[in-house]
């Protein structure tokens, strides 16, 4: 009866972890869609693997740790097969974090290989892994040799340390660099759709606007990936530039892009100073005189720019 028990307390278990499990996932993509930012999708993806792994592997783990002997890890299972599984499984997350175009390059194309399905299936194949190599020595009838364990760990442990330490001094040894910026006045007539306000009805805008190119060297993923977040990266004028306008225009970018690869990234932010709506349907906002706009021209590089990396790191 009480293995009965287990049973069914395990398998109703694992239910309720993928069924909610799976339900957040699906939240944190539509949140994706909405924000332009998989990253947090990512993360509950890599650790969610891991976790059901895991699970899958408790009742082997706990059978074993009922038995009486020594506590051990199995250091040549995790090197051999844990490692190169938890590498594949976060290379999402490494991607966002690496700098290195050489590394970025190898990063993306085995995060492109195996895409978010693989690296969730191979996460959780890790995560069995890692759990399966706790033994004890007396459960195990082929125990790695003394030796052999101990070279394991150590390679183990290198590993993991030189990687760590690899993230944490990334901006150190590759330091982000703005090496171009071409700023200009465009008048955007593409006929770009937009919802009216009754959700119904698309218009279209013919808009005036500021354009700045901003090109760098070594900029992480991480870095941009909120890009419409409030002071992510933004342009801020000088008052040469602040006095032409009315409003704070530069409050927020617009809109944004992002292009390049490996060690070059191009950003695109973009102001709107003007918006005509040709069929009426929205209130126009004139754009300035042609020669305030010449005058705008000239200023364009009165600013600086706000990179903001993280709540302590800030480069302008």
């Amino acid at each position: 009866m009480r293995k009965t028990m287990a049973y069914l307390g395990y398998g109703l278990g694992l239910m309720l972890l993928v069924y909610y499990g799976l339900d957040y996932q699906e939240a944190l993509h539509i949140e994706a869609g909405r924000n332009y930012d998989p990253f947090p999708l990512m993360q509950f993806s890599y650790v969610y693997s891991l976790v059901i792994g895991m699970y899958i592997a408790l009742p082997g783990f706990i059978r074993r740790m009922t038995l009486k002997g020594t506590l051990s890890v199995n250091w040549l299972k995790i090197l051999i097969l844990g490692i190169p599984m938890l590498l594949i499984s976060a290379s999402g997350i490494l991607f966002y974090y690496s700098v290195s175009s050489q590394l970025n390059s190898l990063i993306r194309w085995v995060y492109l290989k195996y895409n978010m399905t693989g690296t969730i299936l191979i996460g959780v194949a890790c995560g069995y892994t890692l759990l399966n190599s706790i033994v004890k020595k007396e459960s195990e009838q082929d125990i790695v040799p003394v030796v052999k364990s101990r070279i394991a760990k150590i390679a183990v442990l290198l590993i993991l340390g030189s990687s760590l330490l690899y993230v944490a001094l990334s901006g150190f040894l590759h330091p982000m660099k703005l090496v171009d910026v071409q700023a200009e006045i465009v008048t955007n007539d593409d006929q770009t759709g937009y919802l009216a306000n009754d959700g119904k009805d698309k218009v279209y805008f013919i808009r005036t606007e500021i354009n700045y190119r901003l090109k760098f060297e070594n900029m992480p993923v991480r870095s941009i990936r909120q890009l419409g977040e409030e002071l992510q990266i933004k342009v801020e004028p000088q008052e040469e530039l602040r006095s032409l306008f009315s409003e704070d225009i530069f409050k927020q970018p617009d809109g944004h892009g992002l292009s390049g690869s490996g060690k070059e990234k191009e950003i695109t932010l973009t102001y709107t100073i003007g918006s005509i709506d040709p069929e009426g349907n929205n209130v126009d906002i004139p754009p300035p005189s042609p020669e305030v706009l010449e005058e705008i021209q000239d200023r364009l590089y009165n600013a600086e720019l706000v990179v903001e990396l993280s709540d302590t790191d800030t480069k302008r």
